[in-house]
């Protein structure tokens, strides 16, 4: 099982947990977010977590499943010609990635993992991803996207207890250029997964009321 380190995606002063994203390896500041996304990201960090649907027990896509807390596993099924990423935590979910050499269908309804298509560069798995819904934060530093949100994720293990996660973004819709960014995995020894069930055993309590909640409802 892999579970994620302190490292977000970006540096924010700004942010509601500012300190916990001095570890990330870029500075929002050289994120190309056009106005309104930045406006938006910096709105979402004032209202800490009342707007965000993780807490809400939604899949995250994108980097956000990379950095899900309680671990993960990733499974290669070489017979099958496909890989999966399997989550503990919120709603227990998995992604399909397809190894077999398909492209990407001319249609997709748009979901909170998208379309994910996947080859081997030497030890290096690399993940192509075009079909997100808006439904989610493609990470906790709230910055959003939209549909024509494009990742391509490049997965490798430098050493045994390591795996180095890089992601490239591309949202002409909420960007002015593609970006890239990541952050490492550690592996965790004699663990593995169990089962979490988001809305029975929801760890965020804190995040699921206050005067700042968009809804008052909580699932």
């Amino acid at each position: 099982m892999w579970e994620r380190r302190n490292q977000y995606l970006a540096i924010n002063p700004l942010a509601y947990e500012a300190r916990a994203t001095r570890s990330s390896r870029i500075d929002i500041a050289q994120v190309p977010l056009q106005p309104w996304a930045r406006a938006l990201t910096n709105y979402r960090q004032r209202l800490t977590l009342a707007t965000e649907p993780y807490s809400r027990c939604k899949p995250a896509g994108g980097p956000r499943q990379m950095m899900s807390p309680y671990g993960l596993e990733i499974v290669d099924l070489p017979d099958l010609k496909q890989a999966f990423i399997f989550n503990i935590s919120d709603a227990m979910s998995y992604r399909v990635i397809y190894m077999d050499g398909r492209g990407h269908p001319t249609k997709i309804e748009p979901s909170y993992f998208g379309h994910s298509i996947g080859h081997w560069d030497g030890d290096t798995l690399v993940v192509d991803t075009i079909g997100y819904n808006e439904s989610f934060w493609m990470n906790r530093d709230g910055m959003p996207h939209t549909e024509q949100l494009h990742t391509i994720e490049r997965i490798s293990r430098p050493n045994f207890d390591t795996l180095d996660y890089t992601v490239t973004i591309d949202d002409p819709g909420a960007y002015t250029a593609p970006w890239t960014s990541g952050y490492t995995l550690a592996w965790q020894s004699g663990s593995g997964l169990f089962e979490y069930m988001c809305q029975e055993n929801n760890l965020s309590p804190e995040s699921m009321e206050g005067e700042h909640l968009i809804s008052p409802i909580a699932p």
